[in-house]
């Protein structure tokens, strides 16, 4: 028992002070250990981080931040691009400054509604949220994991069927276009034979004209002598037909 009693102390001993060490700081009352002093516009703030560029520098290396990180929070203060808030009254880390040193706390609780500005770097899987209070100009930080955004399941589209456009009305053809058959002549009435055929006469009518020729020609000519045309030469006259039986005219009585 007297062996145990030494450990047994130096456990309780070990322990007590850990409670205190899990308390965050509180700060009752900003200003009275300021890094630049009371800012009161956003323009005096600009002015002030680029005059005091190491100091914060220096503040901002002491947080945490990167020489990355930094360089773009001095950035977005040059540009403007920063809100003036209500600071979270839990911060991460606070700067503070004391005989030209700078020196950070960490787990501090700050008094209720700090105003000052906030300049917020999107980093891969959180935000480094940047405080400036305005009554105090200590360069303070809060990381914060970046909210994921649920999204949406994707649907995949389901290819459908095509749907059948609308039915065209059937082209009537147009009909062939037959040309109109130029109209053929009438041809002329048969006529009788008889009148096809000419009669007999006309054959040798041409022939009685010689002797009338040669005797114009012996009674003018004189001496001039020529073949003598004799009738003995004509064709004998075709027979005259016989009376038709029949059609032979009865005597008027």
């Amino acid at each position: 028992m007297k062996s145990f009693r030494p450990l047994a102390a130096s456990l309780l001993a070990l322990a007590l002070p850990l409670p205190a060490l899990a308390q965050p700081h509180t700060i009752a009352q900003l200003g009275t250990a300021p890094l630049i002093g009371q800012i009161s516009s956003t323009p005096q703030l600009k002015g002030d981080v680029s005059r005091q560029r190491r100091l914060f520098e220096t503040a901002g290396t002491k947080l945490g931040l990167s020489s990355d990180e930094y360089a773009k929070f001095s950035a977005r203060i040059a540009a403007g691009n920063l809100a003036y808030v209500t600071i979270p009254r839990h911060l991460d880390a606070m700067s503070w400054s004391s005989g030209g040193n700078v020196y950070v706390l960490h787990d501090v609780i700050i008094p209720r509604n700090t105003k000052g500005w906030e300049v917020d770097l999107q980093e891969n899987d959180r935000i480094v949220a940047l405080f400036v209070p305005a009554r105090c100009g200590n360069l303070s930080v809060v990381r914060r994991p970046r909210p994921h955004i649920a999204q949406a399941p994707v649907v995949k589209a389901v290819a459908s069927a095509p749907s059948p456009g609308p039915t065209a009305a059937p082209v009537a053809e147009a009909p062939a276009f037959v040309a109109p058959q130029a109209a053929q002549p009438t041809p002329p009435p048969y006529t009788s034979v008889a009148e096809s055929t000419p009669a007999h006469h006309f054959r040798w009518w041409p022939l009685l004209l010689v002797p009338i020729a040669a005797m114009l020609i012996n009674g003018h000519g004189g001496s001039t002598t020529g073949p003598t045309i004799t009738t003995s030469t004509l064709p004998p006259p075709a027979p005259t037909p016989p009376p038709l039986v029949g059609c032979t005219p009865s005597p008027a009585h």
